[in-house]
């Protein structure tokens, strides 16, 4: 134990800016525009001065047997769902709030690392704010500590709408009800891989994405390429950024599973152990761009085949190669498979334990999942995305948001993010990223170093 002990603290300072991504869960409420790198918001009062994008309900659209007018949704986050300085336009589901509804929504400001100190804190000195962000740490650890309450007297399943993301819904009961009502994805959480488009039509490759539309974009065609492409340069590298966590995920499985009653080790997984020497071949062969790398920097130097990050690096990546196209392309399947997996966060609010507000929390429900259903409304936060994040193109833009076709790209969903706070903030990193973080020399070190502490943790629930 104190050998990994000591590995983990190593793991810890190494990997720290990339955890921090898997920690973020920064959403305002449109999908789009909170760059998920923030860690504080901007708390000073804007006065909104009206919509660049228009948003108008149909009549019947939203249920109204709730009135709330004039009344207040509190809202506890690092970012604010009002209109702020950084983000100056109401969100889709905001202006419904505000104008189908009349109310309006309160800030209660927190930090990124001291939000859920500050939520426990509130709960206990009866100052609970009604909603608060979903994180991977929701369920099953805070909803067991008593932290929010269950959803079903606010969520109506038949209605279609909700009844759509019923199956997302129901991975997530507890003790026989629902804790988490899913809006959709969130759009800032999605982990996607660039390339530029000019650099590999030089290299004389196939591209990726075309690859991908006649189902050939596999993980032996994406091996190859970065092969292909440091074997041309010794100074070049086949992939930077974020990526590790998101390729083993591409396998179909995950390290820990729900079955809706008892959490299950599954480090001895078949697929999880293909992906993970894939993994140790691309390090071992060099091809990995180790450091830091912000997206203005991923292809200037012209040393990188492929960047993985967040959207919210997209921006900076184009507008560093304003002549060239930095494409997007979901990471590759297992060769031999049809099916694309992926890891996707549930986007969606929690109603806090001690809120006695259920009009407001089930009206803000209903407008952000109506939001993510209505082509209307996805149409709508679309433009105001769009408009707000010029390096974006509407082709760029639809590809992710393709990404929440469950028919498309299966969810591969990890629990063991949230089991506990050991698990989210040192053990998952060391599992998905140990062997690129230079943790541990393979797969079988690290799964017989950490499988006895996945054990214990998951013994809690079980």
């Amino acid at each position: 134990m104190k050998k990994l002990t000591s590995r983990i603290l190593a793991g810890v300072i190494a990997a720290a800016s990339m955890a921090s991504f898997s920690a973020c869960s920064g959403d305002n409420g449109d999908n789009a525009n909170t760059p998920a790198e923030e860690t504080t918001t901007t708390t000073a009062k804007t006065e909104w001065t009206g919509d660049n994008i228009e948003v108008t309900v149909d009549e019947g659209a939203l249920s109204t047997d709730v009135d709330i007018s004039g009344k207040t949704l509190k809202w506890m986050g690092f970012y604010d769902l009002n209109p702020t300085n950084d983000s100056p336009e109401r969100s889709t589901e905001l202006a419904l709030f505000e104008d189908t509804y009349g109310a309006k929504i309160e800030y209660i400001p927190t930090t990124n690392s001291t939000q859920f100190d500050d939520l426990a804190t509130a709960i206990v000195g009866g100052t609970s704010p009604d909603i608060f962000v979903y994180d991977w740490r929701s369920f099953p650890y805070d909803i067991n500590k008593g932290q929010y309450q269950p959803i079903d007297s606010l969520v109506d399943w038949e209605d279609p709408m909700w009844a759509d993301v019923k199956d997302q819904a129901d991975m997530f009961i507890w003790k026989g009800e629902h804790y988490v009502a899913p809006f959709g994805y969130g759009f800032n959480d999605f982990q996607i891989l660039m390339y530029n488009k000019t650099v590999v039509e030089e290299m004389g490759f196939d591209d990726p994405y075309e690859l991908y539309l006649e189902g050939k974009w596999d993980w032996d065609v994406f091996v190859d390429m970065m092969k292909q492409y440091a074997e041309a340069d010794s100074a070049n590298y086949g992939i930077a950024g974020w990526w590790a966590n998101a390729f083993v995920y591409t396998s179909g499985d995950t390290m820990v599973k729900y079955d809706g009653n008892k959490f299950t080790n599954n480090l001895y997984s078949d697929k999880i152990e293909k992906a993970q020497l894939v993994i140790e071949d691309i390090w071992k062969s060099g091809l990995v761009k180790r450091g830091w790398v912000p997206g203005d920097q991923a292809f200037t130097s012209g040393d990188t085949l492929f960047y993985s990050m967040g959207t919210w690096a997209y921006n900076a990546a184009q507008a560093s190669m304003p002549d060239d196209v930095i494409q997007i392309v979901p990471f590759p399947k297992e060769p031999g498979s049809d099916t694309y997996y992926m890891n996707k966060r549930i986007f969606s609010h929690m109603w806090v334990k001690g809120s006695e507000n259920a009009d407001c929390v089930k009206a803000w429900f209903n407008v952000n999942r109506l939001v993510n259903y209505d082509e209307k409304y996805t149409e709508i936060t679309k433009q105001k995305f769009l408009t707000n994040n010029t390096a974006w193109t509407s082709e760029m833009y639809d590809l992710v948001m393709s990404y929440y076709d469950d028919n498309k790209f299966k969810l591969a969903y990890d629990y063991g993010y949230g089991i506990s706070e050991y698990m989210n903030s040192d053990i998952m990193t060391l599992l998905y990223e140990g062997i690129v973080n230079e943790q541990f020399e393979s797969w079988v070190q690290a799964r017989e170093e950490i499988m006895n502490i996945v054990d214990s943790e998951i013994a809690i629930y079980n």
